[in-house]
């Protein structure tokens, strides 16, 4: 993911309309509550919030790696979407900042995202794992100490109806007169004017209606009321600079102060750390509170936390110091973006996915809203929407079947808006065990995901069960999944070729997946890969691939090919560009990437007849335990032989070994050889 310190302006969003919700965190119903400062669980009230934390920390965060871990569990207990940071050491580069959340705070859907603000000794940086947009070091007027770290938090389309524009700060510090509070209200002109430019189309930037707007970080409020005032009110001081007073929310009103609450000691103030009641409210929300709900808030000191709440949280007493992290307290703003079109305090998508809701029409919308709003008509009153009712009658019982889905007549386990007694009927779903529930809807374990009920699939001989259970022996194998990845190996091309090792690669229990994603010099027939295993050449790909971009191929080879060209060795993979492919074509950036992956058997399978070891019978010249010597039998002899006074490797499983000289040391002398060889002739069947 590219990450830049900024970006220009200039750009404008489509303008949307919306309604906000205001949803009271009272009247949300206890099923959807996690969050529970008494028991030490800090967690978001509702998944779909979003979660912004500020902290001021102190230069320590990355720069004192002795403070790493206490900083660690921090943020762990806080589990942030967004982080605004204050006073970031100017040391941390810009690739350190996100490698250690992703390592804190590991959320899987990519790299966190930074902005730096301005390089300044202390910076202000805008952490995010969503996308960030509209990067910029400072309002236009620029403001004064530090600049303002400015962003649109790109939020995901389909979950949120808006993005989030943050404006992080800090303030000038530290006296209450004079120089410090002149700079502390040109820093409050700069940001109200700004705030109402965003808001209105034209000027330095313009936001989507409706776009909440946060002001968040150290406000180092400890001067006179002016810059405060500015703020909230939009009362510009400086009008000749920053232009005329503008209010900065869109309902044309004053911005709020969220004023998080320590929830133990319900004080507001978050300096400094090393008591129980700190002195001043120097971190804050200010938020544009026409376009967004806030749902749970709070201060985090640890100092205020009993025994049981640090455990519960995982955390220490002293977690929040100074002398273990930082001077200031870190605060934290959820807010409430989703929709809940029916205010019952649930996102609207997570109502459809439980089933609360229904969503016939499939547009998003809860069908009660759809029919409130007037989207759809119920001339029958039925609380259908009528574009649900289609007439058909699938059961036959006379009532239409959307009728019979609402009033719960019929059940819709997979969510087909079909009757599940008619798709069993019609065999779309199967009812393997007669109990009038699609096998689908997880009525019973599928562990080898055959998408049969495992009852069923020993109801019907599709599976053995050797040891009697009641588990498909193909799920009691232990067989896992190796993968690895070359990232990306670059140049790639003629005379340029990339390798990549799978140090012991371990023996394949299955077909082995190899897949491709290379950007080069491809378009034409004769431009294409080479690739080869061991020195053995597996076969060209990239023939048809476009000419420098993002293409990707597969290839599959059996586990038999893979371990009888690699042996439980190195896996050599080659990959060699054919002569018409240009290393200095695509701008001279060019690269192949390779992942490697395929099952693993267990120890409880060594002779791979997809049945627990524990079943087998070994006897001379059966190899595989099925009552006979057959050729595959011969086959795994062969695998086994190593002749005279030698030590078998078979490739077949890393513990064949024993099954090897059970099966075929005929004559005991410890090796499988010529004389075995003889003797496995007399026995074959």
């Amino acid at each position: 993911m590219l990450r830049r310190w900024s970006t220009p302006v200039g750009y404008s969003c489509p303008a949307m309309s919306w309604a906000v919700v205001v949803v009271l965190l009272m009247l949300v119903p206890r099923a959807v509550h996690a969050f529970d400062p008494s028991v030490g669980d800090f967690s978001k009230v509702d998944p779909l919030d979003v979660r912004i934390v500020t902290y001021n920390v102190q230069g320590n965060f990355i720069a004192d790696s002795g403070r790493d871990a206490a900083f660690a569990r921090v943020l762990q207990a806080l589990s942030p979407d967004i982080i605004v940071f204050i006073e970031i050491d100017s040391d941390p580069t810009e690739m350190q900042i996100p490698a250690r959340l992703d390592s804190i705070l590991p959320y899987g859907a990519g790299d966190w995202e930074i902005h730096g603000g301005q390089p300044t000794f202390i910076r202000t940086v805008i952490a995010s794992r969503f996308p960030l947009s509209l990067k910029l070091e400072d309002t236009i007027p620029f403001s004064s100490t530090r600049g303002v770290t400015l962003a649109l938090v790109d939020l995901p389309d389909a979950t949120y109806p808006v993005d989030v524009y943050l404006l992080g700060v800090h303030l000038k510090c530290c006296n209450s007169e004079g120089t410090e509070d002149a700079l502390r209200q040109r820093s409050a002109d700069a940001i109200a004017a700004w705030m109402g430019d965003a808001r209105m189309p034209g000027g330095q930037i313009t936001l989507a209606p409706q776009t909440p707007m946060i002001v968040v970080g150290d406000f180092n409020m400890v001067g006179g009321p002016g810059p405060e005032n500015t703020l909230l009110t939009g009362d510009i001081s400086d009008n000749g600079t920053f232009g005329p007073d503008v209010k900065g929310d869109w309902d044309v009103s004053d911005i709020t102060d969220l004023t998080p609450l320590d929830p133990f000691t319900f004080d507001p103030d978050t300096w400094r750390s090393d008591t129980v009641s700190p002195s001043s409210r120097l971190d804050r929300f200010m938020y544009t509170d026409s376009a967004v709900v806030p749902a749970a808030n709070f201060v985090f000191n640890t100092l205020t936390m009993s025994g049981s709440q640090l455990a519960g949280a995982g955390v220490f007493a002293n977690d929040t110091t100074p002398g273990v992290t930082a001077d200031h307290l870190p605060i934290v703003m959820d807010l409430r973006l989703f929709l809940d079109c029916n205010n019952n305090g649930i996102g609207d998508s997570n109502d459809i996915a439980a089933g609360t809701s229904a969503d016939c029409n499939d547009n998003d919308i809860p069908d009660e809203c759809d029919i409130a709003s007037g989207n759809s008509d119920d001339i029958n009153g039925d609380s259908i929407p009528d574009e649900c009712i289609t007439g058909a009658d699938c059961n036959s019982n006379g009532i239409d079947d959307a009728v019979d889905l609402f009033s719960g007549d019929s059940d819709d386990c997979n969510f087909n808006n079909v009757p599940d007694e008619c798709d069993i009927a019609s065999g779309t779903s199967r009812d393997c065990n007669n109990t009038a529930v699609p096998d689908e809807c997880n009525e019973g374990p599928d562990c080898n995901g055959n998408g049969w009920l495992d009852e069923c699939d020993l109801m019907l001989g599709q599976v053995t069960d050797c040891n009697g259970s009641g588990v498909p022996d193909d799920c009691e194998l232990n067989v896992t999944t190796f993968s690895t990845n070359s990232g990306q190996l670059l140049p790639i091309g003629f005379i340029v070729p990339q390798q990549f090792v799978v140090p012991s690669a371990p023996l394949a229990f299955g077909d082995v997946m190899l897949d491709f994603e290379s950007f080069a010099d491809y378009g034409q027939a004769s431009e294409f890969l080479s690739i080869f295993l061991n020195n053995v050449f597996l076969g060209n790909l990239f023939e048809d691939a476009a000419q420098c971009a993002v293409q990707n191929r597969s290839m599959t080879l059996t586990a038999a090919t893979f371990n009888s060209i690699v042996g439980g060795g190195d896996a050599e993979f080659d990959m060699v560009g054919s002569s018409a492919v240009n290393v200095n074509q695509c701008g001279g950036f060019n690269y192949v990437d390779v992942t490697v992956t395929y099952l693993v058997a267990g120890e409880n399978d060594c002779n791979a007849n997809l049945l627990p070891d524990e079943c087998d019978v070994i006897t001379p010249g059966d190899f595989d335990a099925d009552g006979d010597t057959s050729l595959i039998d011969y086959v795994a002899f062969a695998d086994c032989f190593a002749g005279p006074n030698a030590t078998p490797s078979p490739t077949v499983s890393s513990c064949a070994l024993p099954v090897c000289m059970t099966a075929f040391d005929f004559d005991f002398d410890g090796d499988i050889d010529l004389n075995d060889f003889a003797m496995l002739q007399q026995v074959f069947d």
